[in-house]
């Protein structure tokens, strides 16, 4: 079943509606949304994966049986993701820094609030987040440390890392934690409400990257199986039966020197040694090379520099500890 937020009204064009496609009944109840921020296409992607399977199963077309409800919101910025603009792009507001919302207020903390109200009676909410800072990120899924149970499901995900924060800190970045504010987050505000919420991240943004979300799109199968959600065999591609579980001092950031062009040497998932080669930093205009980009010790990488343009200092990788 289809339902719609709208229409929202915008100057110089026409409506726009906000969709939400929901499937089963009863409890347990799964929540997905994607497309908060409108560069984050692997989570549309992802999303569209999932309805197109649940129709599957409520058709009776597949080996599952659904047992619970499942609510995906696929495209919650859908004016973002038509520009490939991160952020609400009337008035450049980050949709997940407003929430719970406001239903008398403007566009932006209207729509939340409808989003916070759809999903806030779930058991658990799945966010698809993209990337930050021109990186792409080797699949991982995040989790509030003072959710013990919300940890427990991160594993039946299959995906290769968790990551494990605290409500009042933020990956910043330099792939470390601070003190920062989170209370106007989706996860922050649905986790005060006794909701278990999972933040996943996978690849790069502005482009599909179907392999990325194959993967995670199995993930959240495991989860309704495990969920009791719904009934049926183990899905393909299967997931890392022991992912690493770490927290923000497990990560160690690696910076350039040089500004330039960065092109990278390494691939996410890699297992590096100390001192290998992590790409190189060059001058096209005089064709030289300024700098090699090594691995301060060994880790596994995951996060690595997608945009080319690197300013003295820049962020180009993040590698999780050996050890951690």
């Amino acid at each position: 079943m289809q339902k719609s937020l709208g229409p929202l009204l915008v100057p110089f064009g026409g409506p726009l509606n906000v969709a939400m496609q929901e499937f089963g009944r009863g409890r347990p109840v799964l929540s997905v949304v994607g497309g908060l921020h409108g560069d984050a296409y692997n989570g549309v992607y992802t999303c569209h994966l999932l309805i197109e399977w649940l129709r599957r199963q409520e058709l009776r077309q597949g080996p599952y049986q659904l047992r619970g409800k499942v609510r995906v919101l696929p495209a919650v910025n859908p004016p973002g993701l038509l520009l490939a603009s991160r952020h609400w792009p009337f008035d450049n507001t980050d949709l997940d820094r407003v929430f719970p919302g406001y239903a008398q207020g403007e566009t932006t903390q209207r729509l939340a609030s409808w989003v916070f109200e759809q999903v806030r009676h779930s058991d658990c909410c799945v966010e698809l987040h993209g990337p930050e800072n021109h990186l792409a990120e080797w699949p991982r899924v995040q989790v509030y440390h003072s959710q013990p149970r919300a940890l427990d499901l991160t594993k039946t995900l299959g995906l290769p890392v968790v990551w494990v924060r605290r409500h009042s800190t933020a990956k910043t970045a330099h792939c470390y934690e601070l003190p920062v504010r989170t209370q106007g987050t989706l996860a922050h505000n649905l986790s005060q409400a006794g909701v278990d919420v999972l933040v996943i991240r996978a690849g790069g943004g502005q482009a599909i990257e179907p392999e990325y979300c194959t993967r995670v799109f199995a993930g959240l199968v495991r989860l309704m199986l495990h969920m009791g959600i719904v009934l049926g065999p183990p899905p393909e591609p299967p997931g890392t039966a022991s992912p690493r579980v770490v927290t923000g001092t497990a990560v160690q950031p690696v910076h350039c020197r040089a500004p330039g062009l960065f092109v990278s040497a390494a691939a996410l998932g890699d297992s590096l040694a100390e001192g290998e080669v992590l790409g190189k930093v060059v001058d096209p205009l005089r064709g030289e090379t300024l700098e090699r980009v090594h691995t301060p010790e060994p880790g596994l990488l995951i996060a690595l520099r997608t945009h080319p343009v690197v300013m003295q200092g820049a962020l180009v990788a993040c590698l999780v500890r050996d050890g951690h």
